[in-house]
This record gives C-alpha cells, structure tokens and sequence, in this order.
C-alpha cells in the first residue's frame, strides 16, 4: 500500500513539473512575438538599427564640398569630423550640377556604406543655369537613391554666389518646400556665412565668391551643432 501511494504522489509531481514546464514555453514563446525565427531581430528593425549605429557621412555635392580654392583638409566636412569624431568622407568635385551628383551617387556613396549622405547641390546648376524643373528632378532622384539604399538623406541648401542668385534662391524656395514634405534635415549654410544683405561676414570670405579657411571652419562648426 505505501509503494502504491509513492507511485501516485512521483505520478503528481511529475505532471506538475510538466505542466509548469508547457506554461513556461508558452510564454516564452508569446514573449519573443515581434521577433524573428530563433528570438532574433526581423529585417526590418536589423536594418534600422544598423542605419541609427552607423555615424559615417558622406558629403556629396562641388566645390563648396570639396573645399575650394582650399582643398579637402580644409573643407568643413573635415571640420565636422574633427568636431563629432567621426568619419566624413568628402564627395566635393568642381563644377559639379544635381545631374553630376545623381550620376555618381552609386559609385561616390553607396559602395561607402554610410549612415547618413550631405546632399550639397544646386550652385552649380544656378551658375550653368539650369532649369528649376531638372534640378527638381535630380535632387529628387539623388533623395530616392539614398533612400532605397536605406542611407538617410540630409539636403544643404545653395548658397549665395554673384550673378546667380535668382536662380539660387528659386532652387532654395524650392527645397525648403521639398524637405518640409518630405521630413528630410535641412542644412542652411546661408545662416552662418552672410549678413542681411546676402553679403560674407567679415573675415569668411577673401574674394567674395567662396569660403575662406576660416569661413569652412564656421560651416563645419555649424554642420556639427546641427548633427549633434
């Protein structure tokens, strides 16, 4: 008779232990709902969990990137690096328009694998005259291509340059439109380097047309205070 009820109280504990077990895993399991296969993160979140850690920018656009009539090391993309501790990896080339930037863009940004690309168009296309509607058209598909490529898009806009400023401003009235729409960071160098009358501050500029060595450092200062 005591064996008897020995077999029935190990028969009770083990169906207990069972049970618990069975809740356990169900829990478990409803716990890791929103994850994929094996409790890891879906694609989705993987991937924007990547773009949010990886701090590397590229800056593509002219000769206002590139840091003429200085070069890269004095530019303000190497200011902003210096500033964030960061990588920012100068995409600046002279005489540069939208359309030259678009074309690029696979070989001068996508194979860096950044987190975030500075798009600096517009100068140019006012300087060459280019229509409205075409810039329209190659900022867009610059914004298209980072972001198909899952790289967040930052638009600065073109700043004042002698004997193109309609056309610049047009270009500017245009984007702050854009980038309202389209949620995108916005980058007014305007801001920083001129007076109310469109004019470099003192000290910015020696010819009146481009930055000086001390004029890329306030824009790169600017860039950092933004991206900070």
């Amino acid at each position: 008779m005591r064996t008897y009820r020995l077999e029935i109280r190990l028969i009770q504990v083990a169906t207990g232990l069972a049970l618990i077990v069975l809740i356990a895993g169900f829990f478990g399991s409803w716990g890791q709902g929103g994850k994929g296969p094996g409790g890891g993160a879906t694609a989705q979140e993987t991937k924007s969990d990547q773009t949010l850690s990886n701090s590397k920018i590229v800056a593509l656009g002219d000769s206002f990137t590139l840091g003429y009539p200085l070069d890269a090391a004095h530019s303000w993309t190497q200011r902003t690096a210096d500033v964030l501790q960061i990588s920012v990896v100068n995409k600046g080339k002279v005489r540069q328009t939208a359309k030259d930037l678009l074309a690029r863009f696979d070989a001068d940004v996508v194979t860096e694998k950044p987190g975030r690309v500075i798009i600096f168009a517009g100068i140019g296309d006012a300087i060459q005259e280019v229509s409205l509607k075409e810039v329209q058209t190659n900022i867009e598909g610059i914004v298209e291509k980072a972001k198909s490529n899952h790289i967040i898009p930052i638009l600065a806009l073109p700043i004042g340059y002698p004997g193109a400023q309609q056309n610049i401003k047009n270009t500017r009235e245009w984007e702050l439109s854009y980038t309202k729409k389209e949620n995108i960071l916005t980058l007014d160098f305007s801001t920083v380097l001129f007076d109310a009358d469109g004019k470099y501050l003192s000290g910015l500029s020696t010819d009146g047309k481009y930055p000086n060595a001390k004029g890329y450092v306030t824009m790169g200062d600017y860039v950092a205070r933004v991206l900070k």
